[in-house]
């Protein structure tokens, strides 16, 4: 079955309210394996509204309707439909007068919109409203569904869990449609892209696509299968990609850097503390985000200048004047030294530049060493990091992490 949906509301063209119901019912509409070609958004006009159902008609064979269903004179998604159809619209006396008791019970309303919200095309299926007053509606016509629901969040999801998904799940092939998602980081697209080169040439049923977001490249596995058989030929693919691409997947769906180091310090019952310059803080405030992490975390120390890294971390003021701040002698010795004084299983130090002022020809903007110290070993690793000031010092705080869980799984 193949499916599209239309959000109507002018809103939503303005910018003023983020359409929420389109992803809502698109993941719906996947899990019982009903493919969703398009989404599309259109104002609360007329003729615009008509031309869009029209092509739609044309192309699938079920269509969701979000919006409009108001009492007012803009919301006309009922009526152009009713039109595109030859649908005429009928009075239904019971919905009615359960708007008209329900309008009057908060006060608010007028009889005409009570009016308005009860015209019901002729040949529709009523779908009950439990929290608001404007009912939905199903018509069939010449083998084609056309649901239209209320634009309120939350009552058109209660009606698309309630009502639609109930009646698609009778007549829909028994598939779903799933999405896994694999997190990766210290890595470009293009990178992945040449890994998998011939993994991505011959995928069909799972697909795979590559995204790049804010916490990485992401590979996303979709799969189209019977419940019983998706999980298994999702992991098969899985189990191909992380042959080839190793440790630079840190995560899966919406595990988070920080969720995946805490959960292997705590199995390893580590703990750690953190030195920052260049990142302000910002790796500790990742660290402490998760909750129960007071059982690895045990502190941190943003020694932003030069005095506070010699005053509160006790790094030498000789080697801050030999090797400079943002080096990996300063950055080694701030992490010895805040897990000395923490008394931490491991220390992270950050040193940097983050920008947009600051840099040299010798060590520009971006410039970035992490350090990790145990009591058996220190590393200290050099990054060059572009970006704005922000994000500067959140790849520098995602590297940190990422550093710290390639150390934790070396040891397995």
């Amino acid at each position: 079955m193949r499916a599209e949906i239309i959000s109507v509301g002018t809103e939503h063209l303005l910018g003023q309210i983020v359409d929420t119901n389109a992803p809502y019912i698109a993941k719906k509409l996947a899990s019982l394996g009903i493919d969703v070609f398009r989404k599309t958004t259109v104002g609360d006009n007329q003729k615009r509204i008509a031309e869009v159902l029209k092509e739609s008609l044309k192309r699938v064979d079920l269509i969701i309707i979000t919006g409009g269903l108001g009492p007012t004179e803009d919301d006309i998604t009922k009526e152009v439909v009713s039109e595109v159809l030859r649908e005429r619209l009928e009075l239904n006396k019971e919905i009615f007068t359960k708007i008209e008791e329900r309008l009057a019970c908060f006060k608010k309303g007028t009889k005409r919109g009570a009016l308005k919200q009860a015209l019901i095309p002729h040949s529709a299926k009523i779908l009950r409203n439990k929290i608001g007053t404007a009912p939905g509606i199903l018509l069939e016509k010449e083998k084609k569904r056309i649901f239209i629901l209320p634009g309120v969040p939350q009552e058109m999801r209660i009606m698309m869990d309630e009502e639609v998904i109930p009646y698609l799940s009778k007549i829909s092939k028994k598939e779903c449609i799933k999405s896994h998602i694999l997190k990766l980081w210290g890595i470009g697209e293009s990178q992945v892209e040449e890994k998998i080169a011939d993994i991505l040439q011959n995928q069909s049923n799972p697909t795979i696509a590559l995204l790049v977001k804010k916490e990485g490249v992401c590979i996303r596995i979709t799969a189209k299968f019977p419940p019983d058989k998706i999980n298994r030929e999702i992991k098969k693919v899985e189990h191909f990609l992380r042959i080839r691409l190793g440790d630079y997947i840190y995560g899966i769906n919406e595990e988070s850097m920080e969720e995946v180091v805490g959960t292997l310090l705590k199995k390893k019952r580590l703990s750690v503390s953190v030195a920052e310059s260049c990142t302000g803080g910002l790796l500790s405030h990742l660290f402490t985000n998760i909750s129960g992490s007071s059982t690895y975390y045990q502190g941190g120390i943003v020694s932003y200048s030069n005095e506070v890294k010699s005053s509160l971390l006790k790094v030498p003021d000789k080697l801050i004047k030999e090797k400079g701040a943002v080096s990996p002698q300063v950055a080694k010795e701030m992490a010895k030294r805040v897990r000395e004084i923490c008394g931490s299983d491991i220390g992270i130090g950050i040193t940097g530049i983050a920008g947009p002022t600051g840099g040299t020809p010798q060590k520009p903007v971006g410039l970035v060493y992490i350090a990790i110290s145990t009591p058996k070993e220190e590393i200290s690793q050099k990054f060059l990091f572009s970006g704005k000031r922000e994000n500067i010092k959140w790849k520098a705080s995602q590297t940190a992490l990422d550093l710290l869980r390639k150390q934790l799984i070396k040891k397995n």
